[in-house]
């Protein structure tokens, strides 16, 4: 199976603060076809939860990799992706940005026994890929503000599987830094007047965009204009089973 980092010849680095990776053309165009026309239906992605607009549902490896209704192309994707070969990937590119902002080893943060599938157990690491979509909207909808995501993750990756005829505008991610001091309000949101906008980044067809998770890791998704296409993308995800940071460090005094 192909990883979403192969394509190293794409690859843009942003590595100031905020270390992430932009990849276009992803993964080879055959393999992201095949994987596109299995991209599982709305409704199994959202299952039994009430359906709302412009809301986010996902769908996990532990309960995709059980499902007969998944293809085995899909199957193979996700194991790659929840396995200690994709970690040594991920750690080969954003190794430099770990030691800069967390001062620590690779031995220290995790081996081939201590790791597993999120939800599979409480493991020392946990693995995660999963389908997301967010669903139509009747009209230009905000997804998500600039925010930091839970402390526990330690990186995100996020390959975009924009529709062929879906021509709306919007839903791209946003990266930002801070003006001048930190400053959070609710969980871990941040008012756009605190923060300069970095990169706006396009919702495109099989392009990759991988960020490690940080106090400084500060991004949201842009106002999605109005459609009856979902926004399809898979989040593939790496976490620890405790926090690695405390924004509230960051609050203003």
């Amino acid at each position: 199976m192909y990883s979403v980092l192969q394509n190293k010849e794409n690859i843009k680095f942003r590595f100031d603060k905020f270390p992430y990776v932009i990849i276009d053309d992803a993964l080879p165009t055959d393999i992201y076809k095949k994987l596109s026309e299995s991209f599982p239906k709305p409704e199994k992605i959202i299952g039994n939860n009430e359906y709302k607009e412009n809301v986010a549902y996902r769908y996990n490896a532990l309960n995709s990799l059980g499902d007969k209704e998944i293809s085995e192309e899909w199957k193979e994707f996700i194991k790659f992706h929840t396995s200690y070969d994709f970690l040594e990937e991920f750690y080969d590119i954003f190794g430099d940005s770990i030691k800069k902002i967390y001062k620590v080893q690779k031995e220290r943060l995790f081996t081939k026994d201590n790791i597993g599938v999120r939800f599979e157990k409480n493991n020392h690491f946990n693995l995660d890929c999963q389908f997301v979509i967010n669903t139509p909207t009747s009209g230009d909808t905000s997804v998500i503000e600039p925010h930091l995501d839970n402390p526990v993750e330690f990186y995100a990756a996020l390959l975009y599987m924009k529709d062929v005829d879906d021509n709306s505008e919007g839903g791209n991610l946003t990266t930002y830094d801070f003006k001048d001091k930190p400053s959070f309000y609710g969980k871990s949101r941040i008012r756009e007047e605190k923060v300069n906008l970095i990169e706006e980044i396009e919702y495109k067809q099989n392009r990759l965009v991988m960020f490690l998770n940080s106090p400084y890791s500060i991004h949201g998704v842009t106002k999605r204009s109005k459609t009856n296409f979902y926004r399809k993308y898979i989040n593939i995800i790496g976490e620890f089973n405790f926090e690695l940071f405390d924004y509230r460090n960051f609050l203003e005094k």
